[in-house]
């Protein structure tokens, strides 16, 4: 019974580890208080070139339309580095939860491979019976390995069926 507890909890938690990411990401990359200081400066120059007339003051509004495309210019490059850095910080979470949990199944499909993960009446897996026991040669009983497959299964279709809702 453990083991079946155990494959099928972390088959989910492996098919959720992209939704699992996303809220850790966002509070990992959120918005820097630099960016929000720009955004603020970028606010104030625009009421001020409103407040400007164009042609009374062109000089006026020649320098707050430089300097405004150099905050802009600024706050952008900020922009393209944050959501750079969120990008790779995913990529890494991301692979490397799931190359953690490939090598944790490994790890369990090679030290349980005899041991069935469950024993149920060996007529309900006829005529298949012996091909989901492989290799434990138990009668009704259902390897570690065939459990994965169909856990990682219905783990990936409740994924999509979640990402479908949104």
């Amino acid at each position: 019974m453990f083991l079946l507890i155990l494959t099928t909890a972390l088959s989910f938690f492996g098919a959720f580890i992209p939704i699992i990411i996303k809220p850790v990401l966002s509070l990992l990359c959120m918005k820097s208080k630099q960016e929000s200081v720009l955004q603020n400066e970028i606010l104030a120059i625009q009421r001020e070139m409103s407040c400007t007339s164009a042609i009374d003051e062109f000089a006026k509004h020649a320098r707050l339309q430089r300097r405004l495309n150099k905050v802009q210019e600024e706050l952008q490059s900020r922009v393209n580095a944050r959501l750079s850095q969120n990008v790779k910080l995913n990529l890494v979470i991301t692979y490397g939860a799931q190359v953690l949990m490939g090598l944790l199944m490994l790890f369990l499909i090679w030290n349980y491979k005899y041991t069935p993960v469950i024993v149920v009446p060996e007529k309900w897996l006829l005529p298949f019976g012996s091909i989901i026991s492989w290799p434990t040669d138990t009668a009704g009983g259902i390897s570690i390995t065939v459990w994965i497959v169909i856990a990682g299964t219905a783990a990936r279709m409740a994924t999509a069926s979640l990402k479908s809702l949104k």
